[in-house]
C-alpha cells in the first residue's frame, strides 16, 4: 500500500525545466526546486530546452532571456508552440519588461540569490498542483 502511495505521489508532481547557462545556477535550482517537491531537469540553452519539452512535458519553464544559442524570447514561443499550457517565467537581471504577453511569459522574476519570489511565482502559477 506505501508503494501505492508513493506512485500516486509522482504522477501528480508537478515537473519544472530550469534553464540557464551557467552550471552552478543550474545546480542550485535543481536542488531548491526538488526540495519543494517538484520534478526537476535542467537545461544549458534553449536548443536543450525544445528536445527536452517531448521528452519531459513540463508544466513550467523557467529560463534566462539570454541563452547562449538562441534568447529566451524565441525558445519561449517554441515551448508555447508544443504545449499550449506549459507556463513560462523568465528569470533575468534585466528589467521585466511592462507587458509580459509580448514576451509570451506568464511571470518574470529578477534574479537574485533569494529564490522566494521564484518559489512564489510558480506556486501561483501552479496553484491546483502545489508541491
Amino acid at each position: 500500500m506505501g508503494e501505492y502511495r508513493c506512485m500516486e505521489e509522482v504522477q501528480t508532481m508537478s515537473r519544472i525545466l530550469f534553464a540557464d547557462s551557467e552550471p552552478h545556477i543550474r545546480r542550485l535550482f535543481l536542488e531548491e526546486l526538488r526540495e519543494e517537491g517538484y520534478e526537476v531537469v535542467v537545461a544549458g540553452n534553449g536548443a536543450g530546452v525544445v528536445r527536452l519539452m517531448e521528452a519531459f512535458e513540463p508544466d513550467v519553464v523557467i529560463m534566462e532571456v539570454l541563452l547562449p544559442d538562441m534568447s529566451g524570447v524565441e525558445t519561449g514561443r517554441i515551448v508555447k508552440g508544443t504545449r499550449r499550457d506549459t507556463r513560462v517565467i523568465f528569470h533575468s537581471h534585466c528589467i521585466p519588461p511592462q507587458d509580459l504577453g509580448s514576451l509570451g511569459a506568464d511571470a518574470f522574476v529578477v534574479k537574485s540569490h533569494d529564490l522566494g519570489r521564484l518559489k512564489e511565482a510558480v506556486r501561483r502559477l501552479l496553484p491546483s498542483q502545489a508541491a
